[in-house]
């Protein structure tokens, strides 16, 4: 019975979820259905008679924006509030939206583009505190395997409904973006206002309760570290996969298979194996997803065979499956008091990086030697699997070896 208490199955997490998580988890995937402005950007402004450059420089800029917004939801949600915060982003991201549709100059569109990319993710540092907040410590893991199944959801379903729209309007597809951003932040209204704990040793430390303290954090930087080495092999997928299937002779057709492939994966079988996950401790989690990750990329280099193609992406999408729900949880888990949103927006800075740095290193290396791109994400997943050992050294749950508050409240409720 213990054990079944300490690793509660999908069902039993299901069951458990507060009503405040389910308006979460419920807000972010509808945020996420409506999210059309990065991806129909470049097309709807080139529509608009903009030149393909223009587009691709405000494409950009909303890219950027998107970084500066998850830094500085960080430190906004450990000042203000979570609670706040995600209303605050929400509701102003999707007042801005609605402004694209009658800026009538590029370099408005690029401003405005880049403010509500930063609005638009100014939120996620927040949500992923509150989920950890709301959440008693053992049912972490499953949890933000739910929330993941949500943003994925919402994330595959969005650019249909909004091919949808564009067969009416343009202007159609950005006011339902504006509304499913508003939607969102009335459902956060409904969330509790939890203040971030600011006990008095932090307080008394100003230059910890900063971004400077997290990267004081020596076995959090090297956490870090992993998290940036795995996103630039992680991302081969996107950058020179599809160049390896066509130079093996495959129509692109093939390409788009192993995608949906991924993603049919990680919808069906991560919330079933994360049963199975959260038994684990972190540090092996990660670090078993990790290197499976590196395992698969690697083994693109043994092709031709199309069956080759599916053994390797069904090895890198098992290690997703392994590895990113305790990736997810464990930034808020092991954050000292007060600073839950900048350990959780610091840790999202690494992999945003190896996103963007990639593809310019696997498509340079593709060039000169197109199977050393494998034989590099190998090698680059070594150091990242021995930075996690190294770096995960702390037992998740509040670094004092404190409880979430659901945890707190459960064992007051005990002793009375």
């Amino acid at each position: 019975m213990a054990a079944t208490e300490d690793h509660p199955s999908v069902l039993r997490t299901m069951r458990g979820i507060s009503r405040p998580v389910w308006l979460l988890l419920a807000g972010m995937f509808v945020n996420r259905l409506g999210n059309f402005l990065q991806i129909y950007l470049v097309l709807y402004l080139t529509g608009k008679g903009f030149s393909a450059y223009g587009a691709g420089i405000a494409l950009g800029a909303y890219g950027a924006g998107s970084v500066v917004g998850v830094l500085a939801g960080g430190s906004i949600s450990d000042r203000f509030g979570y609670r706040w915060t995600i209303v605050t982003s929400m509701a102003a991201a999707g007042a801005l939206t609605t402004l694209m549709v009658v800026l009538p100059s590029l370099p408005l569109v690029i401003v405005v583009a880049a403010v509500v990319g930063a609005l638009g993710q100014a939120y996620r540092p927040a949500s992923s505190a509150l989920l950890v907040e709301l959440t008693p410590a053992r049912q972490h893991v499953m949890v933000f395997a739910v929330y993941r199944l949500a943003f994925n959801l919402g994330t595959t379903a969005g650019p249909l409904l909004g091919a949808l729209l564009i067969t009416y309007s343009y202007d159609l597809m950005f006011y339902v973006d504006a509304v499913t951003a508003l939607a969102f932040a009335a459902f956060a209204l409904s969330l509790p206002h939890t203040v971030p704990s600011t006990d008095a040793p932090a307080a008394a430390d100003g230059g910890r309760r900063s971004y400077l303290g997290v990267l004081a954090d020596r076995r959090f930087t090297l956490f870090m570290l992993a998290l940036f080495l795995n996103a630039v092999v992680y991302i081969q997928h996107i950058a020179v996969l599809p160049l390896q299937v066509t130079a093996d002779g495959h129509r692109p057709e093939v390409y788009a298979a192993l995608l949906s492939l991924n993603a049919v994966m990680v919808i069906a079988l991560e919330l079933p194996l994360t049963k199975f996950v959260q038994r684990m401790p972190a540090k092996l989690a990660v670090a078993l997803g990790i290197g499976l990750v590196g395992v698969g990329m690697n083994m693109y280099v043994a092709g031709p065979a199309i069956a080759m193609f599916v053994v390797a992406t069904l090895v890198w999408t098992l290690g997703e499956i392994v590895g990113t729900p305790t990736v997810s949880a464990y930034p808020a888990q092991v954050a000292p008091p007060g600073m839950r949103g900048r350990y959780i927006a610091a840790a999202a800075l690494p992999m945003q990086i190896g996103y963007a740095a990639g593809p310019v290193i696997g498509v340079a290396m593709w060039t000169v030697w197109p199977d050393g791109v494998w034989w590099g994400c190998a090698a680059i997943t070594v150091v990242a699997v021995l930075a996690t050992l190294a770096g995960m050294t702390r037992t998740t749950g509040d670094p004092d070896g404190g409880e979430s508050a659901p945890d707190r409240e459960q064992a007051a409720a005990s002793t009375h």
